[in-house]
């Protein structure tokens, strides 16, 4: 498989093998974000259609951020110990079955397990792809121009997902938001089974024996589990609840076990010395920071459009494009410009882009302009987000040993899934907080819902603004980041 045709050292691959391996990689990770938020546009006509109450549709949602959060940890160990592409094949068959019965489910609990059946096949798909990415290219240069590839497409999927989530639902329908899910990854399928056929040192484990540390993975995967859980059900549930104190209390103890075990455990589902690598772990912090501004600004605009505007869902959809291509192209320059000026200065400006976007949206209005109220924060998150995650990813994966190379991946994956729940929730609670103080004080609904989504986006620039200060911490590259540091070599 891919480590075969790539030993250790410093080899260029062809063209053609490069394209292989982006198309693969990239395009099963495009699939994973894109489901993120591709239902987003067609929630009213599935809630129609299959009779959903307005309590239980937010889990078509959040039944893929829960399985998709809570098992990255142990899907990325997963593609350590039994093969990259073994992992990924499993994953990306599970994630296809998933989406064909998302896209046939006749009521709305057969829909919801689908999408958490989903979530947990994007958990072993996604660290195994990136994984595969990162061991595939040894050469330096190859290899920054990879990751910034993926880390340009992983944002621009979001958004991806948004545009076509509307069109497709105005026009064929929503159920062909899952099936479309179903020939992409066959395609996917084909390509990796006959591309990489016949290279079988990636199905073996890296040294020492394949065994997973059950307890570890127990303890990580259901703290996970429980504390996205409980941060999801906070939009609809007190902070001060029992069962919200309760969750978190439990997912903390779980996690704090997990940390606990990990530091005594013989085969370590998550060798602590990873984290002990500063650039590693500031580059979490940073995703889980940034995960909650683009997953509430997502949440909210997304909400301004279609709630406070009226828009359709092919109209709020187009709206996104803006951002789409603006990050396409700075996710370009980015990747030229990483080896040049470093991961610091450019996740730095980045940030403080988005940020100033997010402060812009405070000046929205009810049926305002979006030329003038909503376009420059796209056109400002585009290019910061650009900017950001290139360098982000990066630094995120850079200076781990090739055996952990997939549970490295599952780290900073976990970060995104945990940063945008826990952002997301913070931010709906800030805005049920305004809207219920505003509606009390006798203002009209309109304006007291805008209100509240005024107060969402001043939270989200706040938490981008501490993600400003935090970069400052990043070990500083100077003028050039050292690809050839990422795997150690």
């Amino acid at each position: 498989m891919v480590q075969a045709a790539v030993p250790e050292g410093d080899q260029m691959l062809s063209r053609g093998r490069v394209a292989l391996l982006l198309a693969i990689t990239c395009g099963a990770q495009l699939l994973v974000i894109f489901d993120e938020t591709v239902v987003n546009l067609a929630l009213p006509s599935i809630r129609t259609d299959l009779e959903f109450s307005t309590s239980s549709l937010a889990w078509v949602v959040d039944a893929y951020m829960l399985l998709f959060g809570g098992f990255l940890l142990l899907g990325g160990r997963g593609a350590d110990l039994f093969g990259r592409q073994r992992m990924f094949l499993v994953g990306l068959t599970v994630f296809v079955g998933a989406s064909l019965a998302g896209g046939l489910a006749q009521s709305d609990e057969a829909l919801i397990i689908a999408r958490g059946v989903q979530g947990f096949g994007a958990a072993l798909l996604s660290p195994a792809a990136l994984s595969i990415l990162v061991s595939a290219f040894t050469h330096a240069d190859q290899r920054g121009k990879a990751l910034g590839v993926w880390g340009g497409l992983s944002g621009i999927a979001g958004t991806t997902g948004v545009l076509l989530g509307g069109l497709i639902t105005d026009t064929i329908g929503w159920r062909w938001v899952f099936f479309i899910n179903v020939p992409v990854g066959a395609l996917l399928f084909a390509l990796t089974v006959a591309g990489l056929r016949g290279r079988s040192a990636d199905i073996e484990t890296v040294g020492g024996p394949r065994r997973l540390d059950g307890f570890g993975a127990a303890t990580i995967t259901g703290g996970l589990l429980l504390l996205v859980y409980t941060m999801l059900n906070t939009s609809h549930r007190d902070w001060s609840d029992p069962l919200t104190i309760g969750g978190l209390a439990g997912a903390a103890l779980l996690i704090g076990l997990f940390v606990w075990w990990e530091g005594r455990a013989p085969e370590p589902l998550l060798r602590l010395g990873i984290l002990a690598n500063r650039q590693i772990a500031v580059a979490n912090i940073l995703t889980v920071l940034a995960a909650s501004a683009l997953y509430g600004t997502f949440f909210f605009l997304s909400l301004y459009m279609q709630v406070i505007n009226g828009w359709s869902p092919i109209r709020a959809g187009l709206s996104w494009a803006p951002l789409g291509l603006t990050m396409a192209v700075f996710a370009g320059a980015a990747m030229q410009l990483t080896p040049k000026l470093g991961t610091r200065n450019l996740i730095m400006v980045g940030l403080a882009l988005v940020g100033v976007g997010q402060l812009l949206l405070l000046r929205s209005t009810v049926g305002g302009s979006y030329v003038s109220e909503l376009l420059p924060t796209l056109l400002l998150s585009g290019a910061g987000f650009g900017l950001a995650l290139v360098p982000l990813v990066v630094a995120a994966v850079s200076g781990v040993a090739r055996e952990e190379s997939g549970i490295a991946s599952g780290l900073m994956n976990t970060s995104q899934q945990v940063g945008g729940a826990v952002g997301l929730a913070v931010l709906v609670t800030v805005a049920n907080e305004a809207l219920s103080g505003k509606i009390s004080e006798g203002v009209a609904q309109g304006s007291a819902l805008l209100d509240g989504l005024h107060a969402a986006f001043l939270v989200a620039a706040i938490l981008t603004a501490v993600a400003v200060l935090v970069t400052f911490v990043l070990p500083n590259n100077r003028a050039k980041v050292d690809m050839a540091a990422i795997h150690g070599g």
